[in-house]
Order: structure tokens, then C-alpha cells, then sequence
């Protein structure tokens, strides 16, 4: 009966634990990093001829790499903070308390009205398995007629385990986050970094 019980239950928890630790992830990676200051000037440089045509555009990967950095650091600390249940060292708040992302009644998985919120909770938890990883993304592509719009984004990935009293499993996650969209009138050579060149 427990062998059925887990074979039911199992597959349907997991799935609800990793859209739960999905959206805790993406919500305070999002959180920390939404007070983020940096200057976009400093970051892109386009530059034009005299006949007002983009000759080049370069990103500083220096100042990039640095804010770069700081990102996932900051992102590290506060998923640490939030799988132990504490405060959260940019925010100053409790994510979530005891570490605890959702609770799940029995009842639901009976899929019966009924009983859907009823009996027992389960906890879902997560854990960090990794130092949060990350890297610079540049783009360039057209933008309607005769612009291009020019994205830098950090993408971070996150490895993570999901905790219930049923199983461990494990989940990761890739996130795209703007730093930089900008639209210019006419058509980019190519995008490239300048603090190398400038030493």
C-alpha cells in the first residue's frame, strides 16, 4: 500500500515541487536584483561617422564582468538565506519561513472538490548544490524599418534540490535578465568589447 501510495503520489508532488522552487528561484533572483545600479552609458558605447552612420559598438567587459560578479554573488546569498529560512541580506526580509516554499494538503491529490484542501500538509523545500554560475549575452538584430535593437542580458543558472518527505530530486534553471535594450537607427557591423582593447 505505501509502494502504491508513493508511486501515485510521488511523480505529482515533484512536479508541483519543482514549478514551486521555479517560481521561489525567479522571484528573488528578480527581488535582489531589481535595486541593481549601474549606468547603461557606461556600459555600451556606439559610435558614428559623420554622416551620422554606426560605425561600431562596444560594450566595457570589464564594468560588464564586475556587475556581472556582484550579481551572482548577491543572487548566491540570498538563495542561501532563503533554503535556511533567513533574513535576506539585500532585502532585509524573510523570503520564506523556515525555508519552507509551499505546502501542499494530502487532499489534492485526490482530485476530489471535497477533500482538495484538506488533511496533512506537505513541505516543499529547496537546497543549493552549487555556487550560482552566470555569463554576459550580447545581441544585436533588426528592429523594424532600418534599426536595430541592442540587448545585453546576464544569464544565470541556478542548480538547485527539491525537498519533500517523499524524495529529493534535482532542478535547474536558466535565467535571461536585461541589463541593457536599446534601439538605434540603422544597421550594426558587429558588437564588441573595448575595455580590451583600450589597456
Amino acid at each position: 500500500m505505501i509502494t502504491a501510495f508513493h508511486h501515485t503520489i510521488e511523480p505529482q508532488l515533484q512536479a508541483i515541487a519543482k514549478q514551486h522552487t521555479g517560481f521561489a528561484i525567479n522571484n528573488i533572483v528578480k527581488e535582489v536584483l531589481s535595486d541593481m545600479e549601474y549606468k547603461s552609458d557606461d556600459l555600451l558605447r556606439v559610435e558614428r561617422n559623420s554622416a551620422n552612420q554606426i560605425t561600431s559598438v562596444e560594450y566595457d567587459s570589464a564594468k560588464l564582468n564586475a556587475l556581472l560578479y556582484s550579481a551572482l554573488n548577491t543572487i548566491d546569498e540570498s538563495l542561501l538565506a532563503a533554503q535556511d529560512g533567513k533574513k535576506d541580506p539585500t532585502t532585509k526580509e524573510v523570503f520564506y519561513e523556515d525555508g519552507i516554499l509551499y505546502e501542499v494538503p494530502i487532499g489534492y491529490f485526490t482530485k476530489t472538490y471535497l477533500f482538495y484542501d484538506k488533511g496533512p500538509k506537505v513541505k516543499i523545500r529547496m537546497k543549493m548544490l552549487n555556487d550560482v554560475t552566470g555569463e554576459i549575452k550580447t545581441e544585436a538584430k533588426p528592429y523594424g524599418i532600418n534599426n536595430t535593437m541592442i540587448k545585453i542580458s546576464l544569464v544565470v543558472h541556478v542548480d538547485a534540490q527539491v525537498i519533500t518527505f517523499l524524495s529529493v530530486s534535482e532542478y535547474k534553471t536558466k535565467m535571461e535578465l536585461p541589463i541593457i535594450i536599446q534601439v538605434v537607427n540603422g544597421d550594426i557591423p558587429e558588437i564588441t568589447p573595448y575595455a580590451l582593447t583600450n589597456n
